[in-house]
């Protein structure tokens, strides 16, 4: 099912992903946990061959179809994507948005895909060089015919030596016990995700209510404001641009040992005069210059079949990856790019990524996760804040329509519809805010949900700023 939908994405959203992208998730499959990271791999050699990361999609691909876990043959799962390719298909408001703002720098290749002879999005696109990628990729048994195939008829950016194979990752799954044994999430817990920080903000959230600190609202918003900040402020990476702030980062963290400190720290800052308050957070990233970041990047799936789960997670970077393309798909985006440096040890592409599952008592119940670079930890962290913090008795899915609040910038970027008594608190305590919108080019997350209700039934959602579905 993923697979399928994988593919359609790969031409119907092409700014947020593509074959020649990444992917990585978490799964729940009769029974059996499971993690999967194919992250871009870095060429190491000078910088100015670092634009073309090798792809990590297709590995993936090839490691499913090879561990048996296809009930259908590739061509099948395939054949939906081909037709959207070759028939053409009406841009999303989502993939317009991206046209606009990134047009003028696609490579020619992809201007003619996608723009009009005025340089507006075409009204109709079609895709016939992709489609025939997706044919060799269904007739393929192995994933080297696959890259040979595609090579002896467009050679490509690569050098003739270059192997374009990228392993495939299996990291254990990381797991936060939020209530004795009975609830779970999990994560992928590799280095290339914020999947680890996200179950750290959980656990603040879980040590922050267990002291009896989120019983007022507004000083509760103030709590969550706070240990974002001092969370987005201990990840390894810069925000915003993903430069290492250590030679080797990692996220081999006590998550336990860590929550308490930063809970310690926001209780501290609660009770904390302006002044005080204001001093101690001049020392984190929070009031620094303005960071800018992706309004998109990433493509999340949330499925559920019966009992198994499954949440995944696909990008190229920015939107369109390096905005160069290769048989009508656009190359990966290495953040070595950005930040023009490799940190020590680096060997794949640092991506933005965090798949959830959570479980009660023993059953996976929901698969959850988020696009949009920093907001991603940010989107998560504040439904599981609401749920698990603030005891919200909404499905999940259904808080997805609460208003957020986000801390970027030195300012508070806040939904115009945000809570008016929490909001005054909060600009009370020295906050400025940034009203926004639900709207797909400023937004505080993009997020997609599956969550199971009882035995026979399921609710979806797709994030309100989004252009992105639930079935």
């Amino acid at each position: 099912m993923y697979l399928a939908a994988l593919a359609c994405a790969w031409v119907a959203d092409p700014a947020n992903c593509s074959p020649f992208g990444r992917m990585q998730g978490i799964f729940s499959v009769a029974g059996e946990i499971g993690c999967l990271s194919a992250p871009t791999a870095l060429r190491r050699v000078s910088k100015s061959a670092l634009p073309v990361p090798v792809p990590g999609n297709i590995a993936a691909w090839f490691f499913f179809k090879q561990n048996r876990r296809l009930r259908l043959p590739s061509r099948a799962l395939l054949a939906p994507a081909i037709v959207l390719a070759q028939e053409g298909f009406a841009p999303s408001e989502g993939l317009k948005v991206a046209l606009e703002s990134e047009g003028a720098g696609l490579s020619e290749s992809l201007k003619a895909i996608y723009l009009d002879g005025n340089d507006a999005p075409r009204e109709h696109i079609r895709n016939p060089e992709l489609a025939d990628l997706l044919q060799v990729l269904a007739e393929s048994e192995i994933e080297d015919d696959f890259w040979r195939s595609l090579r002896a008829r467009e050679p490509g950016p690569w050098r003739p030596e270059e192997t374009l194979n990228n392993s495939v990752r299996q990291p254990a799954p990381r797991i936060l016990d939020l209530d004795g044994q009975s609830q779970r999430l999990l994560t992928t817990g590799a280095l290339e995700t914020w999947g680890t920080w996200t179950l750290l903000g959980a656990a603040v959230t879980v040590e922050l209510r267990r002291r009896g600190v989120l019983s007022e609202f507004s000083r509760a918003i103030e709590a969550y404001v706070l240990s974002t900040i001092l969370l987005l402020d201990r990840i390894p990476f810069a925000v915003g641009t993903l430069e290492p702030k250590v030679a080797h980062p990692s996220v081999e963290v006590d998550i336990s040992l860590e929550a308490t400190a930063i809970a310690d720290r926001v209780i501290r800052l609660l009770n904390a005069p302006v002044d005080a308050l204001w001093n101690e957070l001049q020392s984190t990233y929070f009031p620094g210059p303005d960071s800018w970041t992706d309004d998109a990047n990433t493509n999340h799936f949330s499925i559920a079949s019966g009992e198994d789960f499954l949440s995944f997670t696909t990008s190229i970077g920015p939107w369109f990856g390096s905005k160069l393309s290769w048989w009508g798909a656009g190359l990966g985006y290495s953040y070595a790019m950005k930040s023009n440096s490799l940190f020590a040890g680096q060997t794949h592409d640092v991506t933005e990524m965090s798949p959830l599952i959570l479980e009660m008592s023993g059953r996976s119940t929901l698969a959850i996760g988020s696009a949009g670079s920093e907001r991603i930890l940010g989107s998560l962290t504040y439904l599981l804040f609401l749920k698990l913090g603030l005891g919200f008795k909404e499905d999940m899915a259904d808080l997805l329509a609460k208003p957020r609040v986000f801390p970027k910038d030195g300012k508070l970027r806040m939904h115009v519809d945000f809570w008016p008594d929490a909001r005054l608190h909060l600009e009370t305590r020295g906050f400025s805010v940034a009203p926004t919108d639900y709207e797909p080019n400023i937004h505080m997350g993009m997020v997609n949900i599956v969550e199971r209700l009882d035995s026979n039934r399921y609710k979806s959602g797709a994030d309100p700023s989004s252009s992105g579905s639930a079935l």
